[in-house]
């Protein structure tokens, strides 16, 4: 067996192993409401770490995570269609390119924003609950960028110091960065 194909076979169990958790993640408030949104919110994780690993990869476990989600609880999957997915999608990416921290977050913002925009008056899936979705849009509109704005900043900073330690054990690969292997 050529190194090749074992590596190929090593991303191919990682990419199952993370669409699979990233849909446990997101069909958890069916199952258990309460503590399922929190395991929900972390939903973004596994994608992020699959685009981090190879951008591709995010990508493939975002529509598998997706289509599971959807044959189990479908009301789930706008929301890691929407939300979910594409944050984790752009925030691993970003890492992953190397892209400047700044760019990275305010991309997580434009994106998770308008998923969340798109979520509440193209889909009638109120995000936060009829109590915000029924003020005036563009007070709506300014709290969601602002909301959107700190949980990517949150969400890249934990990312950055988790991809390091997973780096160090050897489930990720280290970035290579010009010539020489970083950590970020």
């Amino acid at each position: 067996m050529s190194g090749k194909h074992t590596f190929a076979v090593r991303d191919f169990t990682r990419f199952s192993l993370l669409a699979s958790l990233t849909a446990l993640m997101q069909i958890a408030p069916g199952l258990i409401p309460g503590p399922g949104h929190i395991l929900s919110a972390l939903g973004t994780l596994p994608v992020a770490v699959a685009a981090f690993i190879r951008p591709r990869g995010g990508m493939l476990v975002a529509f598998v995570s997706a289509w599971l989600t959807f044959m189990v609880q479908p009301s789930e999957a706008p929301i890691l269609i929407l939300c979910t997915g594409p944050l984790g999608l752009i925030l691993g990416s970003g890492i992953h390119i190397s892209a400047r921290p700044a760019a990275s977050i305010v991309m997580g913002t434009l994106t998770l924003g308008s998923g969340i925009l798109v979520l509440t008056f193209g889909l009638g899936m109120p995000a936060f609950g009829p109590f915000l979705s029924d003020s005036n849009i563009i007070a709506f509109t300014v709290f969601v960028t602002g909301f959107s704005l700190l949980y990517s900043w949150a969400w890249f900073r934990f990312l950055r110091s988790l991809l390091k330690k997973l780096g160090r054990t050897g489930f990720i690969p280290t970035p290579r960065i010009g010539n020489k292997r970083t950590l970020l």
